[in-house]
């Protein structure tokens, strides 16, 4: 035990006092969760630019219409900028979320400009496209006679030309704005009040409620379910924490191997201590590094979400199961990564055999969105149960809040250590052979065998 120690005590050292290690913790993060904080950065950043719109009304109705919509637009935007901008906001940041929200993410001011209908002409529609080409002209709607038939024909409808047509805001701007008006103009010819219309149509909002529940005094109640994007991405970021953390600790297992192997340092360890006290002591030093890489991401975490006001949030009732949890899913591939480091000599010779480990570590987030929306659905209940990604599917189904029957992550554990324990026998076979293997990479079912017989 204490040559095992010992050896563990180096390994934690190694992992955990590197500068390597220090800009892993920093940049992992970012990398898995960099686009979710380019989004929020993107929302809040004031990219305000100016559209010119040609319209080419020959119906003779709309055109006003558009320009007064877009003249109330830029002021809305006049405002909630001068209001982004003010360093004391003097009470109105309530109005600038408003005007946040009204807007989302259409920030574009859009001037309007009227060409005439009468003798226009495919030359006219090109000389319209010429300007767009060279930014002069950002887009130009054309608008038919009859457009507000009820039977209006394919000849008929408001065609919209742009580069980016397919993608663009103002595109679904204008629809809005031209079918508010064709809207009003109908209810007026059916002889409709368009205010009573709207008054009638307006939707009344349903309001999702967690389960009642009793207090300790008896009484019980309920309350109001949480944000619906908080709801979704809460377990995302549960399960990318228990993925950054697994791959940060057992990934470094492959290339230490490695580099004992290459440097034949492994044949003076082996003088002092056996191979299962090699092993053994580089898993526990594996773990413990592990266990260091999950407390600063909890005390990251956590001061994150006080800053944000988050943090009756944040699930502690689930760090029990996520450390019991980390350490199998560790011990799990660590013991895989330092199988195929002790039966190859060179880090080009482990890739083949690297991929399908990555991928089998990497596939609950191909499937994350699924279990998230239905974490007692028999897929997510199957994929919980499947050791290699239990780890990572049962913390994600556990923070999503819902009633998972206690035998499930129970028997995911059972399931999970049992594997665990085999997989860590196989590597060991592997490893005692493998870590003294000089020459040819050995072949499949040479490495087979090893874990077979020893």
């Amino acid at each position: 035990m204490r040559k095992i120690f010992t050896i563990a005590s180096r390994e934690y050292r190694a992992m955990v006092g590197t500068k390597a290690f220090l800009l892993s913790i920093i940049m992992m993060p970012i990398l898995m969760l960099g686009s979710l904080m380019a989004i929020e950065l993107m929302k809040n950043a004031s990219l305000v630019k100016d559209r010119k719109i040609a319209i080419i009304d020959h119906s003779g109705s709309f055109v006003e219409a558009i320009r007064q919509a877009a003249e109330q637009k830029n002021k809305l935007i006049d405002d909630w900028e001068d209001v982004a901008k003010s360093s004391e906001d003097g009470g109105k940041a309530g109005s600038a979320d408003t005007v946040d929200n009204f807007l989302g993410s259409n920030r574009d001011k859009y001037l309007i400009e009227k060409v005439e209908p009468v003798g226009f002409s495919d030359e006219n529609r090109f000389e319209l496209s010429e300007r767009i080409r060279n930014q002069s002209l950002y887009a130009f709607v054309e608008i038919p006679k009859g457009a507000d038939s009820l039977d209006a024909t394919d000849e008929q409808k408001i065609r919209f030309f742009a580069q980016d047509s397919s993608l663009s805001d103002a595109r679904g701007w204008i629809s809005q704005t031209v079918n508010a008006v064709i809207r009003v103009e109908r209810f007026n010819a059916a002889d409709i009040d368009p205010a009573k219309v709207e008054k009638a149509s307006a939707i009344v909002p349903v309001i999702g409620m967690g389960l009642v529940t009793r207090a300790v005094d008896g009484s019980v109640s309920s309350k109001e379910e949480d944000d619906a994007m908080a709801a979704l991405f809460l377990p995302m970021g549960v399960m990318m924490m228990m993925f950054m953390v697994i791959f940060m600790s057992a990934q470094p297992m492959l290339e230490s191997v490695l580099e004992e192997k290459s440097q034949r340092i492994a044949e003076v360890l082996l003088g002092s201590a056996n191979p299962f006290q090699l092993m053994s002591g580089k898993l526990v030093g594996t773990v413990a590094g592990s266990l260091t890489v999950f407390g600063i991401y909890l005390i990251g975490a956590y001061f994150i979400a006080v800053g944000r006001g988050y943090s009756d949030q944040i699930p502690f009732h689930l760090a029990p199961w996520f450390v019991v949890f980390q350490i199998m899913g560790v011990l799990f591939y660590a013991a895989i990564f330092l199988a195929i480091g002790a039966s190859v000599s060179q880090l080009k010779e482990a890739q083949s055999m690297l991929l399908p480990v990555w991928m089998l570590m990497m596939s609950p987030m191909f499937i994350w969105i699924f279990i998230v929306r239905e974490p007692l659905g028999s897929m997510a209940t199957y994929f919980s149960l499947f050791p290699p990604v239990t780890p990572t599917c049962m913390m994600l189904r556990l923070a999503t809040g819902q009633a998972i029957p206690l035998w499930q992550p129970i028997l995911g554990l059972l399931l999970t250590t049992i594997s665990t324990l085999l997989i860590v026998v196989i590597a060991s076979r592997i490893f005692r052979v493998g870590i003294l293997w000089q020459g040819k990479t050995p072949k499949l079912s040479e490495i087979l065998k090893w874990a077979v017989t020893g």
